[in-house]
């Protein structure tokens, strides 16, 4: 059997996906099973040439560019790479002593298919979840034939978009998604007789963001570019406690140590304080160019610290209805201001451009955290990257830059000669 395009693997009633034998480098290798543990899908492998039986990634999500194989019964790697450790070891443990445990997986059908892709988002990051349920909307466009069946965290089950045929709600927090979940390879099981023709998403972990249409994921839809000068002035701040924005290199040692040391829980609200500072700082520097913005923030952190200068709609205790609350937040901005991270994600998919203050360490995952909306110059205008030791007036000079130089950057790249449609806005 054939696939339609190189983005799905066959998998019933064959799978389709050639490999090599890690043991002796056979050309192929037959599959004998495939199992769904959670994060994984794995193909259960004989080599004829060798002898040698393992289990061996479908090229799904980090699989892509980083698949593992590992022989069969003890889970020994058959080539181990230090830098990708958190993507093999949770899962060789959790194959050496596998969790047999419930799991409630709720099966959600809009639309009966006999034909479908199935696209699992299962991770444990919240980033890698969101990022690999972007490649819905690329499965929906390009295969209007297929019915898409989603796997999906419980607390990803509102972002599911519109169209999609079936969703299967893993009941797991993403701190229990990674191991060898026995249930959730069962019921996977147990649902694919049901269907003719079944072929793996690859679940890219970077899909091209910009011709997605984000109101499908949240029914919100982005800020539209057309009125970004006639819309009230808007910017959200996307803020969090666990990742902060420091002052000077003194404030992120002082806080690393505070952690080493066991003290970050009693010290920690003094290094909110101080980004709460930083925050404050900004929005005044702002106002004195722009003295008719309005501010949000967001994020996981208790609300407070800003007085009247925001509407402060943060919350430690995160639902539907506060993620909802913040899409709308982001919708009405023209730019967003955060420290890199996927709590960079939503906002940026719906925000028209943004601020992004980049940890030194974190230089090689630049855009990774962006969901980039246009095609042309605008990314450079409306994507803008700080020094994570910038200071207040630093990142309010690039927004306030935003708004006054708009008018004229459009025009000239956007508005003459052949500048393309605006994509995903």
């Amino acid at each position: 059997m054939n696939a339609p395009d190189p983005h799905l693997v066959p998998l019933r009633p064959v799978v389709h996906d050639p490999r090599p034998c890690p043991v002796c480098a056979a050309p192929d290798t037959a599959v004998r099973a495939v199992h769904f543990p959670g994060i994984h899908i794995m193909a259960e492998r004989h080599c004829a040439a060798c002898g040698a039986s393992f289990m061996q990634d479908l090229p799904v999500g980090f699989a892509v560019d980083h698949p593992m194989a590992f022989e069969l019964g003890t889970g020994r790697l058959y080539q181990e790479d230090a830098r990708l450790d958190w993507i093999y070891k949770p899962l060789v443990q959790g194959y050496r002593a596998p969790d047999h445990g419930p799991v409630r997986v709720e099966r959600t059908v809009f639309r009966a298919h006999r034909r479908v892709v199935l696209l699992n988002t299962l991770d444990f990051l919240y980033g890698h979840v969101l990022l690999k349920l972007y490649n819905a909307a690329h499965h929906l466009r390009r295969h209007p034939d297929l019915g898409l069946v989603l796997i999906v965290p419980r607390n990803f089950r509102w972002l599911v978009p519109d169209g999609t045929a079936e969703v299967w709600t893993v009941d797991l927090g993403l701190g229990g998604m990674p191991g060898w979940h026995t249930a959730i390879d069962t019921f996977v099981q147990d649902q694919l007789p049901r269907f003719e023709e079944v072929f793996l998403g690859r679940g890219y972990a970077h899909p091209e963001f910009a011709p997605v249409r984000i109101e499908r994921f949240t029914g919100t839809p982005a800020f539209p570019l057309a009125e970004f000068d006639s819309r009230p002035r808007h910017v959200t701040f996307v803020v969090r406690e666990d990742r902060l924005w420091f002052a000077g290199p003194l404030h992120k040692l002082a806080y690393r140590a505070a952690g080493a040391l066991g003290l970050k829980g009693a010290l920690g609200r003094c290094f909110v304080a101080g980004q709460d500072r930083l925050v404050r700082r900004t929005m005044k520097a702002i106002r004195r160019t722009l003295p008719d913005v309005r501010f949000t923030v967001v994020g996981m952190g208790r609300p407070g610290g800003l007085g009247h200068l925001a509407t402060d709609l943060r919350t430690i205790a995160i639902d539907e209805q506060v993620e909802r609350g913040w899409v709308r937040a982001y919708a009405n901005s023209q730019v967003v201001v955060g420290v890199h991270g996927s709590n960079m994600l939503l906002p940026t998919a719906h925000a028209a451009g943004c601020v992004e203050i980049l940890p030194h360490d974190r230089t090689g995952n630049i855009v990774q955290d962006i969901s980039v909306r246009w095609h042309d110059r605008m990314q450079l205008f409306l994507y803008r990257f700080v020094d994570e030791f910038a200071g207040p007036r630093a990142v309010a000079r690039h927004v306030t830059a935003m708004f006054t130089e708009f008018t004229n950057f459009h025009r000239s790249h956007r508005l003459r000669g052949f500048a393309g449609e605006e994509a995903g806005g």
